[in-house]
């Protein structure tokens, strides 16, 4: 299960003491907690390809939301590689990989490449009509998934992909069958949300789209607005990941499934006087990584673990946990071995890059790559 510009701290079980999400954290005092969960490039279409295909951009090649993976770098994609192995794949939600001009629909969705699909682009609304009656994406979502796993074949495995949009935009509609429950809630600016920080930053950072040319006058009240909006969609999906769960229960999969929850990238909101994401930051490419594999024994429940893992990784660990080969064009690691032992040595640094860019009048993003260490980062702009 993938969010959409979910930060790591935007979880009850991260240390968040206002959001409430009590499903995902029912999941995690049930699995394993990934603290430092990180993204190779912080936007939708690379991150999504990099989940895909366990591999950097600069490898996959989807530096912008215009360009597809090709038929063959999807037929190296965990869910094609598991559908060969003979499971049976499902793909729910967000693609973002590609656009849906006429001559490359068939690859930017690629339906034919899944047995269950319910994909769709970049841009779509909250609000969907179904046989005449207005539907929360979300909900119809969580209802799409569920009916995946009714029909399933008892002798059949599946690997299911749920892309959700939550929280990301655009924010027009809202669930109507769900109460506001942050309408009235205070939530702190971060430390660092202050006009003296935002001015810090060189010129070309402060007339990005991270910034906001000059520093606005309603600056507190329109994060508190972004802030109550994005908790208020996460609190829904995380109603949609209960009903999902309920259903694995109900139908005696739960003891048989591995499931995994994490996030596209985060989100600046205020932080560093900043919004948006793209840059390096750790708001903007840290994620919350949460994975419930039923075969750990129960003193590994609820355990965290501190070592680095990426995005790149995702498609690997699937791999592995499918009993299928790794390809060498793979750049990520398996991280299964992590869930049983805390002990098996990780990553001391990885490599970070960002280089897509708006067209006018938007304002630039601006070009970086970098690395991280456990304890240091370099950016480079």
């Amino acid at each position: 299960m993938l969010s959409d510009d979910q930060r790591f701290d935007d979880l009850g079980c991260m240390g968040n003491p206002i959001i409430q999400t009590p499903h995902l954290d029912k999941l995690a005092a049930d699995g394993v907690i990934f603290d430092n969960a990180f993204v190779t490039t912080a936007i939708c279409c690379s991150s999504r390809a990099s989940i895909l295909t366990g591999q950097h951009m600069r490898r996959h090649g989807i530096y912008d939301f215009a360009t597809p993976l090709s038929s063959e770098a999807m037929d190296n994609s965990y869910p094609v590689l598991l559908r060969q192995a003979g499971y049976r794949t499902g793909f729910l939600g967000k693609m973002a990989v590609g656009n849906t001009a006429e001559a490359i629909r068939h690859l930017s969705l690629p339906a034919e490449k899944f047995d269950f699909w319910f994909g769709f682009p970049q841009s779509i609304s909250f609000r969907q009509v179904v046989d005449g009656k207005e539907r929360f994406l979300t909900t119809l979502m969580a209802e799409k998934a569920v009916e995946f796993l009714r029909t399933n074949p008892d002798d059949k495995p599946f690997c299911l992909s749920i892309s959700f949009k939550t929280p990301h935009g655009p924010f027009n509609y809202f669930d109507p069958e769900t109460p506001d429950p942050y309408r009235d809630t205070g939530i702190p600016s971060p430390a660092g949300y202050t006009r003296e920080r935002f001015e810090a930053h060189p010129k070309f950072l402060r007339e990005s789209l991270n910034g906001f040319g000059d520093w606005p006058s309603d600056a507190d009240e329109r994060l508190l607005r972004k802030a109550r909006i994005c908790y208020r969609l996460i609190t829904g999906l995380d109603s949609a990941v209960g009903r999902i769960i309920s259903a694995l229960e109900e139908l005696g999969m739960d003891d048989n499934t591995v499931v995994i929850f994490t996030s596209d990238h985060g989100a600046l909101r205020g932080d560093h006087g900043l919004t948006g994401k793209w840059l390096m930051y750790e708001e903007s490419i840290r994620v919350p990584l949460i994975v419930f594999d039923p075969r750990l024994p129960a003193e590994l429940r609820g355990t965290r673990r501190d070592l680095m893992v990426l995005n790149i990784d995702i498609a690997p660990t699937l791999l592995r946990m499918g009993g299928t080969d790794v390809p060498s064009v793979k750049q990520g690691r398996d991280f299964g071995p992590l869930l049983r032992d805390a002990s098996v040595e990780g990553r001391s640094e990885w490599f970070y890059e960002h280089t897509y860019n708006t067209r006018p009048p938007r304002s630039p993003i601006a070009k970086s790559e970098g690395v991280r260490t456990e304890l240091w980062k370099y950016i480079r702009y």
